[in-house]
């Protein structure tokens, strides 16, 4: 079994060599995706992906199987940053930097590297953690990957996990047993379908749930995988927090009651017997896009070379129309989107507009009813009284408003770009298309993909006391009235400061919510416009460098068409060779 891995590691190599040498030769410079899937054959690392939606615990189950909190985890979405984990016989932390520098800090201080709070939109610029760490489980080459969650409060983190999945070779697909699986969380799987060929779906937080509750949740899921093309043969249930207590506590029972053995026993076996057949499968996967991308560069280049001069210019002045055309449409639909924010915030216009003046009525009554059942209360007393009741309803009813909005706008949001990725898909579809008949060479499947950012950050502020001195004044008036004329003026002043807290509280959330909407789909209207780019640009590079070999002489042409097509027929022949790998080991 090793004696087969290792021979078709060798061949993988080979093929990886020889590619890079025919684009050395045929004036590319190293393709860096090459040089990465080949550095990973030769380490023999193969990352263990801990993907999902933000707050489905995908740190507090890395914690777990460590067996200590050495990462930092929170009730809010914390992880910003990749954070690799891999074997070493001392525990060490080393922060590597996007300017390419490097430090070891304490594990202790990675909190300040690798969290939203402790680096906001990675302003320290860190491309990754790494920390080495001695357990059993990671000695045999498998790197523990963290990932930000997708859908988190802020867009780069989204960014961030989308942007290491070429890196990925299995993955562990983080689930919530309170909630079904979201659209967000179907996006992200379309998106690694294709990357590797195991991932073990696991339901977390099923602390709360009974056996039948845990078993529904699971079919449902099992059954929304099936109609996305998955062959799940298990969902694992786990508690990810009993599953770290329990390690922490050396406590077997509730290690046994969390799940997490289960898991454990699956992945030990997975490494044991299938990690070499899908380390080497991805390698071939990603060699194959790479492959088929140049192979249709080349094509192009050679057309370029071939064509008369009137059917090269008809070509070239048909694709600028194309990326023009297409440059229209994706400025259509972003012109579009502006016009859905507008609407969306209408939406949520009117709704706070409602919820204004009910909230400011039903607090009204709150401080009636509180009024009449504390007749008692000395003036001084009932107003401190009041005040926290105030705040306690506005904390309450905002509370409630809050998942009423944000249901409103998250579905606003994804209804919209659900219609407008569907529309935009078709868009850059038939612009493949239309580039592959004009240069009559298939291109790689542009895909587009965008996910929704929630920013469920609000707090209510509500004034604890006036200014001294007008509270002074009021106080000093107060102790010459007789205490029911004081007890009335404390209620029109509890009434008033309700009414005005509620209309303060409402214009901070009116603003919270406008930022978060434009953000949104700022970002969305951003990733439009760059929709089918990459695609462009290889074009582009391909029709330029045949452009500027025709100005060399007849023999300097010939020889170059000579060298594309040896070199087109070369990666065919790899292309088939890998296909052979492939069907060997699968």
């Amino acid at each position: 079994m090793l004696e087969e891995f290792i021979n078709h590691k060798l061949s993988i190599l080979d093929i990886i060599a020889d590619t890079n040498s025919l684009l050395k030769r045929n004036n590319e410079a190293s393709n860096e995706r090459l040089i990465a899937v080949k550095e990973q054959l030769i380490s023999n690392h193969f990352n263990l992906v801990v993907l999902g939606q933000f707050k489905r615990g995908k740190t507090t189950l890395i914690n777990s199987l460590v067996g200590n909190a050495i990462l930092p985890s929170s009730v809010v979405p914390l992880t910003s940053i990749v954070t690799i984990l891999k074997f070493g016989s001392e525990v060490k932390c080393t922060i590597f930097m996007n300017d390419g520098t490097e430090q070891d800090v304490l594990i202790e201080k990675i909190h300040d590297y690798v969290t939203e709070s402790g680096n906001p939109e990675n302003r320290r610029g860190v491309k990754c953690a790494c920390i080495e760490y001695p357990i059993p489980l990671l000695e045999k080459g498998m790197q523990l990957v963290d990932t930000p969650g997708i859908g988190s409060t802020f867009l780069h983190n989204t960014e961030t996990t989308y942007e290491f999945l070429d890196h990925l070779d299995a993955a562990i697909f983080l689930m919530s047993a309170d909630v079904p699986i979201s659209q967000v969380e179907k996006e992200l799987l379309e998106t690694i379908k294709s990357s590797t060929q195991k991932i073990f779906f696991v339901l977390n937080k099923v602390d709360n749930l009974i056996p039948k509750e845990i078993a529904e949740m699971s079919a449902y899921n099992n059954n929304v995988l099936t109609e996305m093309g998955f062959t799940v043969q298990e969902i694992w249930p786990i508690s990810a927090r009993k599953a770290l207590e329990a390690k922490t506590s050396k406590d077997e029972e509730l290690l046994l009651q969390s799940g997490l053995s289960n898991l454990e026993n699956a992945v030990g076996s997975f490494l044991s017997t299938e990690k070499g057949r899908v380390v080497l499968s991805t390698a071939i996967s990603k060699l194959k896009r790479i492959t088929l991308q140049t192979v249709s560069q080349i094509a192009i280049e050679t057309k370029t070379l071939t064509d008369s001069e009137e059917e090269l210019e008809n070509k070239i002045n048909t694709f600028h129309k194309l990326n023009a055309n297409l440059k229209k449409d994706k400025e259509d639909i972003a012109y579009l989107i502006k016009g859905e924010t507008i609407k969306l915030n209408k939406k949520t216009e009117e709704m706070l507009k409602v919820f204004e003046e009910t909230e400011t009525a039903r607090i009204r009554n709150c401080m009636q009813r509180f009024y009449e059942d504390n007749h008692d209360a000395n003036p001084t007393a009932l107003r401190e009284d009041m005040q926290k009741v105030i705040k306690a309803e506005i904390v309450k009813g905002f509370d409630v408003f809050k998942e009423d909005v944000e249901r409103v706008i998250s579905a606003g949001i994804q209804e919209t770009f659900n219609r407008f990725t569907k529309r935009s898909n078709n868009i850059i579809q038939e612009f493949k298309t239309a580039a592959e008949q004009l240069f009559e060479v298939p291109m790689q499947q542009s895909e587009f993909s965008i996910d929704l950012a929630e920013d469920k950050r609000f707090y209510y502020m509500v004034r604890e006391s006036m200014s001294i001195t007008e509270e002074e004044v009021k106080s000093i008036l107060r102790t010459f009235m007789p205490k029911s004329i004081s007890r009335k003026m404390i209620m029109k002043e509890m009434i008033d400061l309700a009414a005005s807290e509620v209309s303060r509280n409402s214009g901070r959330t009116r603003s919270s919510l406008a930022t978060r909407i434009g953000s949104t789909f700022k970002q969305y209207s951003k990733e439009i416009s760059n929709l089918g780019n990459e695609l462009i640009e290889n074009i582009e590079q391909a029709m330029k460098k045949g452009k500027d070999t025709r100005k060399d002489s007849a023999e300097s042409i010939r020889k170059e068409l000579t060298t594309l097509s040896t070199t087109s027929e070369k990666l065919e022949e790899n292309m088939k060779k890998l296909g052979s790998v492939w069907n060997e080991i699968n």
